[in-house]
């Protein structure tokens, strides 16, 4: 009988090892989970209601189309690395598309007006001309916004008084739209 016994407890020494470890498992297997942690991206809020979502171009993050009895208007977010091309050239290239001629740097600060709701470095042109695409009067409300390593180009253009009107909502639309 002294036999059975010490075979038995034989046995059982070698168990005690994974039943320790199994138990040992399930303990740690019933601490607290790390939670799961959420994130909400605020969404962008809705643009004006006169505004109709447009195909973008190439380029383009964003478009949008203005549409009323005697004319249109685009409105386009652009977002490029480093300055774009530079603050003259973009302005530059802007009156280009008007027909304008060029200005050179020292007649660039009295193109552009401040944004400050935007950032202390954010810059307004409002030009008019006849677009050398449609050959039509039009006028643009142009934003650049250097942030960082990125530059965000805002644009309203169009006929004239479409953009007169859409003016004021284009530029407080602007600082939610990211």
């Amino acid at each position: 009988m002294a036999q059975t016994t010490e075979v038995i407890v034989q046995i059982q020494k070698p168990l005690r090892l994974p039943i320790f470890i199994l138990v040992g498992l399930g303990v740690l297997g019933c601490a607290k989970e790390d939670q799961i942690q959420v994130y909400t991206i605020p969404a962008e809020p809705a643009p004006p209601e006169s505004w109709s979502l447009a195909t973008p171009s190439s380029f383009e993050k964003a478009r949008f189309t203005v549409s009323e009895f005697g004319g249109s208007a685009n409105v386009s977010m652009t977002v490029l690395q480093g300055d774009g091309g530079g603050l003259l050239e973009n302005v530059n290239r802007w009156r280009g598309q008007l027909g304008l001629d060029p200005i050179e740097q020292k007649d660039l600060q009295t193109e552009l007006k401040p944004v400050m709701t935007l950032s202390e470095n954010a810059r307004l042109v409002d030009i008019n001309g006849t677009s050398n695409r449609s050959q039509l009067e039009e006028r643009m409300v142009g934003v650049i916004v250097p942030q960082g390593e990125l530059t965000w180009f805002y644009k309203l253009i169009g006929t004239p008084s479409v953009v007169e009107k859409s003016r004021e909502e284009f530029l407080g639309y602007l600082p939610n739209w990211r």
